[in-house]
């Protein structure tokens, strides 16, 4: 009777299973036992409903059933945060469809080789340059894309430092999906060159040319800087650049070609 008494508020029966159960967990669900086939064996009744009344899950069900077709007072309070955080992602959905047209604008200069800065990229400048050129007329197009630019305090888009931090992303995310094509094709061709660029700096490059989706295709990943100029350090920079691609299975690499004149110029190379 006492046990009754403490938990008649959510226990109830069934006298055609002869069993008993939760009745706001019957409503809700949750636990099998209590919701489904009910509890018939009554020797431990006492001891199974005093662990079951701590459970959250019950206690949720207990929760959900007193506030039934009640008015959620904190909704109503919330309203303000709510319009904020509606506003917060309004502002973040702007953010992210300017940056996305900054970034299409980069590779369209990308696309067509032009250069991305003006020899006067400042704002009373007459040519400024293509790539202010091509963000200002499509502000003229894009109400969104003006508006940002009239607006906007801390993050433009248009200066050089951002263009960098832009074209440095785009190079990683390029590199990443070319080193998934790479391990995912069944076999690997490289061509492997070095030079001296417009300002003494030696670097070379390494060609990828590989099948996907019965389609060859050829990639250049990046430039890079060996220590020094000569076969072995040249040597030892291919492999680890294969390394990170291929790993082990050296039997994927069936094409590589060199070409590096300067380096095996000599008697001695």
């Amino acid at each position: 009777i006492d046990t009754y008494t403490k938990y008649n508020n959510w226990l109830c029966g069934c006298d055609k299973r002869n069993a008993v159960f939760c009745f706001p967990c019957l409503l809700f669900g949750r636990e099998m036992v209590w919701t489904k086939t009910g509890m018939t064996y009554l020797n431990h009744l006492n001891d199974r409903m005093k662990k079951y009344y701590l459970t959250v899950k019950h206690m949720n069900n207990k929760l959900n059933l007193a506030t039934l077709g009640k008015t959620n007072v904190l909704l109503m309070l919330d309203s303000s945060y709510k319009r904020g955080i509606e506003l917060h992602n309004e502002k973040v959905s702007n953010n992210r469809y300017i940056l996305n047209e900054i970034i299409n604008f980069i590779r369209f200069c990308g696309a067509f080789e032009l250069a991305l800065r003006g020899h006067d990229e400042k704002d009373t400048s007459l040519n400024s340059g293509f790539f202010r050129g091509l963000i200002s007329f499509s502000a003229e197009l894009d109400s969104a894309l003006e508006v940002h630019l009239e607006k906007a305090n801390v993050f433009k888009g248009t200066s050089k430092t951002i263009q960098n931090k832009l074209l440095k992303c785009m190079l990683s995310i390029c590199q990443q999906e070319i080193s998934v094509e790479i391990k995912k094709a069944d076999y690997l061709a490289i061509t492997a060159d070095e030079t001296t660029d417009v300002s003494a700096i030696f670097q070379m490059v390494i060609v990828y040319r590989y099948i996907v989706n019965d389609k060859v295709i050829e990639r250049f990943r990046g430039f890079l800087k060996p220590k020094e100029h000569n076969s072995e350090v040249l040597a030892e920079c291919i492999k680890e650049q294969l390394t990170q691609h291929i790993g082990d299975v050296t039997g994927k690499l069936i094409a590589p070609t060199y070409n590096g004149a300067s380096v095996m110029s000599g008697n001695i190379n």
